[in-house]
Parts: structure tokens; C-alpha cells; sequence
């Protein structure tokens, strides 16, 4: 029999661990949960959707919008009457995450100019940019750059798609003297507009402040806007956040609705001006008409969204910021694509959703009894025999775009959410190529998933990449269905590959060959053999990794001047902080000359996908491979260099050569 001293000695160890167990449970809760698992409560002036006149049956349709038809959503808050009374976070999302801002720092920027004003710092908006950059005007000699005023870069607006389609973003972004190649930028926008001018007005507004404060942008945001509404991100304390200048604030969702209810109270915060009212309807008057698909990016534009009249600013690739005034209604909406998509109608949709179901107090019928109307937030989805209401949208799946996509392969995805909801296998069954692997696709049996009499909806198609050769499509992205019908993660899978056989696309056949194509690096340069050594050698060296053999990866003529070692150590390397997914892509490799001209990407950043400089290139120093820099060139010399270089263009790679394991070098 084991005695009672024993048996109360195991009970202290056991409640112990328990303890302890409970304890560590606990700390992970409070460390982490609150950024990858949203615990459902709203942090700031909570309040329930109908006790601020929201009709719930309408805002749980919006919400269930951003859950089956948005890939990239990351959250979605909104304020009435100063109250939260939705904040939601999707995906791996939570409160502590946080976003850069990229085209939405003007309007916070336009802010920040108010307040210097405010403080005599600035004279006003018409103040000539010679009074704080006459070095970089004087030098340029344009009479375009001498006459801007702060107004060129207050109320600067551009379309939002740029990237490879318009990549003087990066070229900003690697410049020795930003401030005058942003200068530039702006300049040339009074001839035509051009993405990169949000970027570089937002960068010279911040060298403004910077100018006449004598402090960092951050700093001087941190202690006149941020601090009084309660904002500690990338604030003084906040050192581990990576801060650039260009790239410009890093903020939290509940930041950003913050910023927008400051605003529609016309600058006023808990009975503290912050920022002039004067200046804020200014602010306001300047912005321009728009409809909601065809607005500019990065400053304030006026809108009617369901009948009701908005101010919206929106940014990159799902990031918006709406007011209705009238409601007293603030919205937020932030997403996980850093950079703009080409089509991205699925969030305009939502703000129509989420604004329908704002009521105003005097209607008195309750949700249930009003009818709906006809608007475009209520009007119903087209339905049919073969469907029930609930599923009908699945006629016309969400479809958001980072590149262009045919019109036969979006028939495609149109004509495969009818068929799986057919119930048809025979008809489900043309879907596939004959001799398709159906164990290694991406809905991991389809004997269980399409064949089965209650098929799930296909809700939304995301395609990130596409390269399209002869008869194969070769796609990534990711594909939605109904996750309510089949157990997996969320219902998201990768897309495959398409083939195109008898003028009809399927999904690709012979999956064990076309894996020879099937990777991330069927997207990049083929390499030689000596080029992919290289990569492995000094890939990393790049980054400013130091390699453990000491290998020197650097040319001379690659030199620590603010355009070398230094440009890449002090800019990109901050945003890769903490991560350890970092890997290099080299897209396209071109002789010129003695030497090979590189462009491409390195992902996993906070930034996405940050692109190479334009004239980095692999050079042979002393017998072996080299990053270089292009030499810079003046008047005829860079005339002749560059007819060379064209020339050279033309001869053949040096060698067509695809690499079998490792499509991408990790970092």
C-alpha cells in the first residue's frame, strides 16, 4: 500500500506541473497568440454592431464575404460614433501585427505637414521646395523642378500599378540621392502621371518635416500625432521595427482606423486639437471625384458608395481607408499583398457590403421585418435551378490578378465551378487529362472531394504568376473552395498547371514528367553550371551574409560608396530582420560585354519582393565569378557602352542549362 505521504507528495508534483504547464500556456498566449491567433475582442471603445445601428444580418454577409472571397485580406475594422463594433483579422493575422503603409503614408504624411504648419515650422502649402532642397534644385537646372510647391507633393495621385510594369520605385529606392531623384519623379508627373510619384512625394514630404523639425520622421510623428491618440508602433521605443525614410510607417490596423477617425472628427482627439480644422477641410475639398474602381492611389479621393457619399484613400494591393461622414462611419481594410494587383475588384465589393449595413437611427423597422433594396450591396447573385442561394455565387468566382491572365484560361475556372457543382462525374471527369495522377493533385483525392454528391463551391482563384508555352500554362497561385463542405486547410489550395488538349483546357496530365517544369525556378533564368555555383557560393554574400570559407564575392569595381556593399547592408538587410525564408531569384541573366547583366527578386522580406538594382551584374575577377556594378557613364562613352551592350544582347547565354534540385538559393 503506498503511504499517504507519498501518495500527497505525488499530488504536489502533479499540481505543480499543472501549474507550470498552465503558466507556459499562459505566456505563449500573451506573446504570441495575439499576433498569429486573434482572441475575438475589440481592443478600443468596444460596442456591439446593433447598439450603433448596424444591421447584423447585412454585416454578417460582409464578413462572410472577406472569409470566402478575399485571399489577400489580412483585417477589416470598422468605427461608428467613435465606437469599434467590428475588428476582425484573418489568416495569420492578429492586433500586434503590423503593415507598412507604402502608398497610404501621404495621406498620414498630409497630417504631419498640417501640424508643422500649425507650429510655424512651415509657411504654408505654397512654400516653393527651394526653401528645403536648394542644393538637389540647383543642380538639376529645370525650371519645372524650381517652380514645385508643397502642393506637387500634397495632392499628388497616381495609378497604383507599378513594380515591373513601372520600376522607378526601385530605382528610387537604390539611388544615391533620393531626394533629387525623387525630385525628378515629381517634376516629370506634371507631364504624365506615373505610380512611383506617391512614393517619392511621400519621401520628400518626410525629408520636409525632417528639414524643418531636425528630427526623424518618426520621432516627430511619434511625439505630435501618435502618442496623443495612443499609438506606440514605430514610435521612439519601437527600435526593433526596421525604419526607412522611403519606405516610410509601419503601423497596426487599429493604427490606421485610429488615423481615419482623427480625421473625421476634423483633427479633434478627446477635445485636443491635433491638427487644425482648417486644415483638414482643406484637405478634403482638394480631393477629386471618382468611381470606386478607377480611383487613384495615395491621396484622398470622394466616391459614392452605396449611395453614400465617402471620402477613400486607397493603397497597394487591398489597403484602404474609408470615411462616411454623414454615418459617422470609419473603415479600415488592410491585406497581405504588399504591392498592387492589376485586378482587385473583390475589395470595392466589400466596402458596398459592409456600408450597406449601416442604418441610420431613425429607421425604426427592425432587420428582419425592412425589406431589402435593391442596391448594389443587397442585390442578390444570379441563381439557378442547379444551385441553392446560399452557393450562387460560385457562377462568377473572385478572381485577383498580380498578372494578366487570358480570357480561355478564366473560362476555364468559370466553366470548372459549374462542372464540379454539376454532381456529373462524367462532366467533372473533362476537367483532367487522361492520364492524370490523381493522387498528387491538389485537392488530395478527388474521389472524395469531387465525386462526391455534395461537390464544394469554388469561392475565389489567386494567380500570382503565369507562363503560358505553346499548349501548357504553367500557374501559381492558390484556389478557394467552400471549406464549410471539405475538411483541409481552410479549403486553400496551390493551383496546378494547365494543358491545353483539343482546343479545351485541363488540368495537366502526366504530372510525374511535367515536374521537370513544375517548380519555382520554371519562372527564373536558366543558368550555366558556373553561374549556379557562383549562387551558391555568394547568394548569401549579397545579403551581407559572411561566408565560413571567406570567399570573396565582391569585385572591386564594387565598391562601399552608397551604390555597393554598404547600399545593400543598410537598406534591404533591415527588412529580412528575423527571417529566415530569405531566397534570391535571378529572372533573367544577358551578356554585356565581359560581363553578365542580372536582374531579379529576393523574397521573404517585409517588403515582399524586393527587386535587384538595375545594374548589378556578375563580373570574372582574377579566374572566378563576381558581383559587380555597372560602370556609370557620361555623353558619347555611355552611347557606345550602351550600342555594345545591345549588341551583346543578341549572342546566346552562356548556356541553356535548368537546374535539377534547387530551383532558388536560399539566403
Amino acid at each position: 500500500m503506498i503511504p499517504m505521504k507519498s501518495i500527497l507528495k505525488l499530488g504536489a508534483v502533479y499540481l505543480a506541473s499543472l501549474v507550470v504547464i498552465g503558466l507556459v500556456v499562459w505566456a505563449c498566449i500573451v506573446l504570441f497568440a495575439q499576433k498569429t491567433l486573434y482572441l475575438d475582442q475589440k481592443q478600443w471603445n468596444p460596442a456591439q454592431p446593433e447598439t450603433q445601428h448596424i444591421d447584423p444580418g447585412r454585416l454578417a454577409r460582409a464578413l462572410d464575404y472577406v472569409d470566402t472571397r478575399l485571399p489577400t485580406a489580412r483585417s477589416l475594422l470598422m468605427l461608428r460614433n467613435g465606437k469599434t463594433v467590428v475588428e476582425k483579422y484573418y489568416w495569420q493575422s492578429g492586433p500586434l501585427e503590423t503593415d507598412y503603409l507604402h502608398a497610404l503614408n501621404l495621406p498620414l504624411l498630409q497630417v504631419l505637414i498640417g501640424i508643422a504648419i500649425d507650429q510655424k515650422l512651415i509657411q504654408g502649402p505654397e512654400q516653393p521646395l527651394t526653401a528645403f532642397f536648394p542644393k538637389q534644385l540647383k543642380q538639376s537646372q529645370s525650371d519645372e523642378g524650381l517652380s514645385l510647391t508643397l502642393n506637387d507633393l500634397l495632392w499628388a495621385r497616381a495609378p497604383l500599378l507599378w513594380g515591373s510594369h513601372n520600376p522607378d520605385y526601385w530605382k528610387l529606392f537604390y539611388a544615391n540621392d533620393r531626394i533629387e531623384a525623387s525630385l525628378r519623379v515629381v517634376s516629370r508627373h506634371r507631364e504624365k502621371a506615373q505610380p512611383a510619384i506617391n512614393f517619392a512625394a511621400a519621401f520628400l514630404l518626410s525629408q520636409v518635416i525632417e528639414n524643418v523639425s531636425g528630427r526623424s520622421v518618426f520621432d516627430y510623428a511619434a511625439q505630435y500625432l501618435f502618442q496623443p491618440l495612443g499609438i506606440v508602433t514605430n514610435g521612439a521605443n519601437e527600435d526593433d521595427l526596421p525604419k526607412d525614410t522611403f519606405v516610410g510607417f509601419q503601423l497596426k490596423a487599429l493604427d490606421l482606423a485610429k488615423m481615419g477617425y482623427l480625421l473625421a472628427q476634423e483633427g479633434t482627439w478627446e477635445g485636443r486639437q491635433i491638427v487644425s480644422r482648417q486644415w483638414v477641410q482643406r484637405l478634403f475639398a482638394g480631393a477629386p471625384e471618382a468611381e470606386l474602381d478607377d480611383m487613384p492611389g495615395g491621396g484622398w479621393v470622394k466616391t459614392i458608395i452605396n449611395e453614400r457619399d465617402c471620402l477613400v484613400v486607397r493603397g497597394e494591393g487591398g489597403q484602404y481607408l474609408v470615411l462616411v461622414p454623414a454615418a459617422q462611419v470609419v473603415l479600415a481594410v488592410t491585406s497581405t499583398s504588399r504591392f498592387p494587383l492589376p485586378k482587385d475588384t473583390g475589395r470595392d465589393r466589400l466596402l458596398a457590403l459592409i456600408v450597406g449595413a449601416v442604418m441610420e437611427p431613425s429607421e425604426t423597422e427592425t432587420p428582419a421585418a425592412r425589406p431589402e433594396t435593391e442596391t448594389l450591396a443587397t442585390k442578390p447573385e444570379p441563381e439557378s435551378e442547379t444551385v441553392s442561394a446560399d452557393n450562387a455565387y460560385i457562377f462568377e468566382p473572385n478572381y485577383v490578378l498580380s498578372v494578366a491572365v487570358p480570357k480561355d484560361i478564366l473560362n476555364f475556372f468559370d466553366q470548372f465551378a459549374l462542372d464540379i457543382i454539376s454532381k456529373d462525374t462524367h462532366v467533372i471527369i473533362e476537367n483532367y487529362a487522361r492520364a492524370y495522377n490523381h493522387h498528387r493533385d491538389m485537392f488530395a483525392s478527388p474521389s472524395r472531394l469531387m465525386f462526391t454528391g455534395s461537390p464544394p463551391p469554388l469561392e475565389y482563384i489567386h494567380i500570382t504568376k503565369l507562363r503560358i508555352e505553346k499548349n501548357r500554362a504553367y500557374l501559381r497561385g492558390k484556389l478557394k473552395i467552400a471549406h464549410r463542405t471539405y475538411a483541409g486547410p481552410q479549403g486553400v489550395y496551390p493551383l496546378e498547371n494547365l494543358i491545353k488538349l483539343k482546343g479545351r483546357w485541363r488540368w495537366l496530365g502526366l504530372p510525374e514528367k511535367a515536374d521537370l517544369l513544375d517548380r519555382d525556378d520554371y519562372f527564373d533564368a536558366e543558368l550555366s553550371d558556373e553561374q549556379h555555383q557562383f549562387l551558391e557560393d555568394c547568394a548569401g554574400n549579397l545579403m551581407g551574409k559572411t561566408s565560413i570559407f571567406g570567399k570573396d564575392c565582391f569585385a572591386e569595381s564594387f565598391r562601399p560608396d552608397g551604390s555597393g556593399k554598404s547600399l545593400f547592408a543598410n537598406r534591404i538587410q533591415p527588412f529580412f530582420r528575423g527571417g529566415s525564408d530569405k531566397k534570391l531569384h535571378i529572372t533573367s541573366v544577358q551578356r554585356n560585354s565581359d560581363a553578365y547583366r542580372v536582374q531579379g527578386y529576393i523574397d521573404g522580406s517585409a517588403l515582399g519582393e524586393i527587386s535587384l538594382p538595375d545594374n548589378l551584374q556578375i563580373v570574372k575577377e582574377n579566374g572566378r565569378y563576381k558581383w559587380g556594378l555597372t560602370p556609370k557613364h557620361n555623353g558619347k562613352t555611355m552611347h557606345r557602352a550602351e550600342a555594345q551592350r545591345r549588341r551583346e544582347d543578341q549572342k546566346p547565354d552562356l548556356g541553356r542549362y535548368r537546374a535539377k534540385n534547387k530551383p532558388s538559393k536560399d539566403l
